[in-house]
């Protein structure tokens, strides 16, 4: 009876995951390439719109190894301001930035007991600060753009370009970019992380395209300011550790959908640490619980379709997903090493062969079509290629990757049960040292 259960949870998650990632890989492979002039920048606009302005808001919390490099980087577009905000860092951070002379870089303190409660507070203080400045200059909000970008982030050469050929239109409202890791990787998590968000990621997010239901990564959202106040008000980010999801929501719920930029993305971090990396993950499991208080009223909501509800409750869905098939595999898994004899004592040497390389093709599948388009996806956009010998093992690597992810919802729901929010900050600069 116990392993029927079990068997069963095991078989609705995987059933599950199946058909998302076969949607998913289908919108990737048949609609995108057709439709890739629709997707956010691809346009060719007739005119460039030249009044747009730009606010690029860097949360700063302890960032002395990597903020000068960020902020020499966004300055590279002369278009951007860049609003530098510095959370009572215990580093040199404010030492760094100030540094750097530039009537361009604002850089904005906050200071304890007001400090350190979420980055959501962060970037409301900041766009309190944008507005101010914007309301003084007499700059419509409707020609105000404002971005997030991390503090140890890049924007891609083009990201100007694109983002110009989008807002230029009126009728568009926000975007987010394209994510990707710094090539030049230490280790296999680092490999792993990049082809999670340059690919997996990726091809979700063009699935979301078609359903309205593309969410917000926290580096590289750009929006246009005028629809956010009309429709959120003044202070749009919230206190979930998911800041960037909650804002999705509120936005889907005021029919304010994001869309994708493709062609553009912004370089980010990846982490050398399976700890830093458990702990970073569980904070986003943790964030996507938050979210749940967004439950009655999506339910409720006459705003959303059914297409946009199932892709939320989804999401909202994952962290429970996993959990209870990580259950499943590892009760599953106990029994079966337990019960050897009586389970598969009866299967001949050969029927046995048969049915463990089977189990095996069929657990590395996903691994290998996810492989082949992170190949792709590479010799495309002129990306450092892997080595022979890890592109050899990237299917091993893609399809057990998840498995060090139990750990980060186990940590998820023991905070969140005990009402520990506190932000578990990443530590950047780790690949940069030398």
């Amino acid at each position: 009876m116990l392993i029927m259960i079990f068997t069963l949870i095991w078989g609705i998650a995987l059933f599950i995951f199946l058909v998302y990632s076969l949607i998913s890989l289908l919108f990737r492979m048949i609609s995108y390439p057709r439709d890739f002039y629709h997707f956010a920048g691809n346009q060719q606009p007739a005119k460039i719109d030249r009044n747009l302005q730009y606010y690029v808001i860097v949360p700063c919390f302890n960032e002395a190894a990597v903020i000068q490099r960020t902020i020499k980087c966004l300055l590279r577009f002369k278009q951007f301001e860049i609003v530098v905000v510095d959370d009572a860092s215990s580093d040199d951070s404010v030492s760094q930035i100030k540094q750097i002379t530039n009537s361009r870089v604002h850089l904005l303190r906050r200071h304890l007991p007001n400090a350190h409660t979420g980055k959501g507070d962060v970037l409301n203080f900041a766009l309190d600060y944008i507005c101010q400045i914007t309301i003084r200059q007499r700059v419509p909000f409707e020609k105000v753009i404002i971005g997030v970008v991390d503090a140890d982030a890049q924007l891609a050469n083009n990201a100007l370009q694109r983002l110009n050929a989008y807002f230029s239109s009126p009728r568009t409202n926000i975007t987010q970019m394209r994510v990707k890791m710094y090539p030049h990787f230490k280790n296999w998590l680092q490999i792993l992380q990049d082809i999670e968000f340059f690919s997996i990621n990726h091809m979700a997010q063009i699935m979301r395209m078609y359903t309205k239901t593309v969410g917000l990564s926290g580096n590289g959202q750009f929006f246009r300011l005028a629809p956010i106040i009309d429709k959120i008000g003044a202070h749009p980010w919230g206190n979930a550790l998911l800041d960037d999801y909650e804002l999705t929501i509120k936005m889907m719920l005021k029919k304010l959908h994001v869309d994708y930029m493709t062609d553009t993305y912004v370089y980010q971090e990846a982490l050398t640490s399976p700890k830093r990396f458990v702990r970073q993950r569980s904070r986003w499991v943790q964030g996507d619980l938050n979210c749940l208080k967004y439950l009655p009223q999506i339910i409720k909501s006459r705003v959303l379709s059914r297409t946009q509800k199932l892709g939320i409750y989804y999401f909202l869905l994952q962290p429970w997903l996993n959990f209870l098939a990580d259950v499943a595999i590892i009760i599953l898994t106990t029994i079966t090493l337990t019960h050897w004899h009586n389970l598969y004592g009866h299967l001949t040497l050969m029927t046995f062969s048969l049915v463990m390389a089977g189990l095996v093709v069929f657990s590395l599948f996903w691994g290998i079509i996810f492989g082949i388009f992170y190949y792709r996806d590479l010799a495309h956009y002129h990306e450092p290629p892997l080595k022979k010998h890890q592109l050899a093992l990237l299917p091993l690597g893609i399809s057990y990757m998840y498995v060090i992810l139990f750990f980060s919802i186990i940590m998820a729901y023991w905070r969140w049960s005990f009402r520990q929010n506190s932000w578990i900050k990443t530590e950047h600069g780790k690949m940069f040292l030398k």
